[in-house]
């Protein structure tokens, strides 16, 4: 079909032409760009840094100073971006073997089969499926974090499209339920860990109070992403996919025009997928694994669903190379998002936002200074992305503001859980959310667009929580 043409008084004809959103690339170029120039504009300023009483580094907050500019010129963005490339290979390497790894099994049709099961089961009843799904990724997001479940982006896809949804719910029943345990910070041990270790409280002290949250937050956030659906499913002209057909066929690589039924060997490697998926559980909640451990656990898994499955070795490296291709996307993303800390660093002006920032609860009415410490870390997060590195800086600092006050550690902890967690899922420069988006056919301003209603819906909950928790002086 010929584009529209328009034609002036002159006679003369133009395309109409529609405004492209930025690719995700350049807006955090951008972003880049805008914190070289405030390198310039902001003044540098550093604490001193002292031992903790666990023999880390910590910040002295009595002990701040303005130095000497250190303004990062914008003709060093091209090695800086390089830079980002090697600071942040620990994550996208994990990354790219998570999905790498899961590829193998995907390529089984297990996952596939399964969902066509499930479909089937609950095809009256389809948004049962969505709340057992995101409560059980929820529940296992509490110990594992965000990143084990980038690989399961693609089956989240093939379950919304075969129910007759959009990529949306697809990758929101993934990611959205994957956020609930970071956010609520029952066992992150970034935030909460570090935050209570500089308090001197039991690493993961206050888990009752954070469990309310959690399931408040798993509930409305369910709630959010089944509305939703049921408006996509009943409408798909609501849907914020412009492209959106309500069918039951799966488009591209999620195509799937029949219904599967599981043969024995499927079922056998969704068996031995699970025993897995237990066991990669218990090494992140009993032996502390990180990034290495859980990549090689990953490799350990996709070998063994393939070799249950009777796939060849060849045919093995084979889906393992598709999956590789399909993160790249997100491994530059993810990098080049790393450069806007590493130029914020440099420029030496983390730390002034920190001190500024943490004066303005002083301006704050005792009853809402819980929520206005909220308020201070998502500023905060979005120049030090960084869990634990935010605990580092700003706890040293925002602990003994809230003994001024009259404030629990374990109210100012919480604050750093809800203020480092809620922004992750909006702000683009998030490693966590880019591999979650690049994964999927979801561009990051249909996603905005979704999210703003939850975030405002978060912080709703997150400030009542903190004045209850003030009150009762958890």
């Amino acid at each position: 079909m010929k584009k529209t043409e328009l034609k002036n008084f002159g006679g003369n004809e133009q395309k109409a032409k529609k405004i492209a959103f930025p690719h995700e690339f350049i807006i955090v170029i951008v972003m880049v760009l805008l914190a070289c120039a405030m390198t310039y504009i902001i003044p540098a300023g550093a604490y001193e840094r002292i031992k903790s009483a666990t023999g880390g580094s910590v910040v002295n907050p009595d002990a701040f100073s303005f130095i000497s500019n250190t303004p990062v010129p914008f003709w060093k963005i091209p090695m800086l971006l390089v830079k980002g490339f090697y600071d942040s290979s620990s994550l996208v390497f994990a990354i790219l073997i998570f999905t790498a790894s899961m590829q193998i099994v995907m390529a089984t049709g297990s996952l596939n089969a399964l969902t066509d099961v499930i479909i089937r089961k609950f095809s009256k009843r389809q948004t049962i499926a969505i709340v057992v799904i995101m409560v059980a990724i929820a529940i296992l997001s509490a110990p594992m974090g965000y990143f084990p479940f980038v690989a399961f982006i693609p089956i989240g896809i093939v379950i919304a499209k075969q129910a007759g949804y959009d990529e949306l719910v697809g990758v929101a029943m993934i990611c959205l339920a994957a956020a609930m345990g970071p956010n609520s910070g029952m066992l992150n041990p970034s935030t909460t860990g570090v935050g209570n270790q500089l308090a001197g409280l039991p690493i993961f002290y206050g888990f009752g109070f954070r469990v309310i949250g959690f399931v408040v937050f798993t509930v409305a956030t369910i709630a959010y992403v089944i509305g939703y659906a049921n408006k996509v499913k009943a409408n798909p002209t609501n849907s914020l996919m412009s492209d959106f057909q309500n069918s039951d066929d799966i488009q591209g690589d999620f195509k799937s025009t029949e219904l599967q039924e599981l043969t024995f060997r499927q079922k056998l490697v969704l068996i031995v997928f699970t025993i897995l998926i237990g066991v990669l559980v218990y090494g992140c909640t009993k032996l502390g694994w990180g990034f290495q451990q859980m990549s090689a656990f990953f490799i350990v898994t996709g070998i063994v669903c393939g070799i249950v499955f009777g796939m060849s070795f060849n045919e093995m490296c084979n889906q393992f190379t598709i999956g590789a291709k399909s993160v790249v996307r997100a491994i530059i993303l993810i990098s080049f998002a790393r450069t806007i800390s590493i130029v914020l660093s440099d420029g030496q002006i983390l730390d002034t936002v920190v001190y500024t920032v943490s004066g303005w609860l002083d301006y704050i009415p005792a009853f809402l200074q819980a929520p206005g410490m909220l308020l201070m870390h998502t500023i905060i997060n979005f120049f030090i992305t960084s869990g634990s590195g935010q605990a580092v800086v700003t706890m040293p600092i925002m602990l003994p503001v809230a003994q001024i006050i009259g404030m629990s550690p374990e109210t100012a902890v919480l604050a750093l859980n809800y203020g480092d967690g809620f922004t992750n899922l909006i702000f683009p420069h998030s490693s966590a959310l880019m591999a979650f988006l690049v994964l999927s056919n979801v561009s990051y301003q249909k996603w905005l667009k979704f999210m703003l209603k939850l975030i405002v819906i978060w912080y709703l909950i997150g400030a009542a929580l903190l004045v209850v928790a003030q009150m009762i002086h958890f």
